[in-house]
């Protein structure tokens, strides 16, 4: 009887230690499969090809550097996008910092990023932001249900600071 008990957890623990070894691999696997697709969505020269990094569904919401102040369903993103990347040309985005945790369902992107650019006149454009994303593991993989993209304010003038260090 005692044999078999021990058996038993023995076979439990082992159970329960393989479990939690695969949570953690399926997790490690993930912030490696989001991190690469930050890195894919940021060197994106379409609306079409930033498009794909997000959901197929219009509960997507975003929101952005530019009025107003949220956009709502893949349309409204999509707009927001495009009038983005017709604004600039030659953009260049890297990241200052990149930091994610997944659980391997849902997974957060929360970086600083560093984008040059020239406006449509040829004017030089150098500015570093905030994003976050949120990413939900989907049938076709992971897609962004949520970004959020922002400048820290100087209190003091009210301004936008786009060189923030």
């Amino acid at each position: 009887m005692r044999k078999s008990r021990w058996f038993a957890g023995a076979i439990a623990a082992a159970f329960l230690i393989a479990w939690v070894g695969g949570a953690r691999a399926l997790a490690a696997d993930s912030k490696g499969e989001i991190t690469e697709l930050e890195h894919k969505c940021a060197a994106a020269t379409t609306a079409d090809q930033l498009m794909d990094c997000y959901d197929k569904t219009n509960d997507l919401v975003v929101y952005d550097l530019m009025t107003p102040r949220e956009f709502d369903g893949r349309d409204a993103v999509r707009a927001d996008f495009q009038s983005g990347f017709s604004a600039f040309k030659n953009a260049k985005v890297e990241f200052v910092n990149l930091h994610v945790v997944s659980d391997g369902k849902l997974g957060v992107a929360e970086s600083i990023q560093h984008m040059t650019a020239t406006d449509n006149s040829g004017k030089p454009i150098d500015m570093i932001f905030r994003v976050t994303d949120v990413w939900r593991k989907q049938k076709d993989g992971w897609k962004i249900i949520h970004s959020h993209i922002s400048l820290p304010v100087d209190m003091a003038s009210g301004k936008a600071d786009m060189e923030s260090k």
